[in-house]
């Protein structure tokens, strides 16, 4: 083990490949994920009077106000 990387790597790899003993024996899983967002975020160029505050990345963004 690398002294400059304390972690613990046993069980990985293609060498120890888990038995997930999946039904039927499945050899692939499979996830399916569906993100529904009702509304929508403000939009100077819609017409709105500011822009969404919450969609920046930036901590502590103001909103930009219209006709500015």
């Amino acid at each position: 083990m690398n002294q400059d990387n304390p972690r613990d790597y046993i069980g990985y790899g293609r060498d120890n490949v888990p038995d997930a003993n999946w039904p039927n024996r499945a050899k692939i899983a499979l996830q399916f994920v569906l993100n529904y967002e009702e509304g929508g975020e403000n939009c100077v160029l819609h017409g709105d009077s500011h822009s969404e505050t919450f969609l920046s990345e930036i901590a502590g963004a103001e909103a930009t106000q219209s006709g500015i």
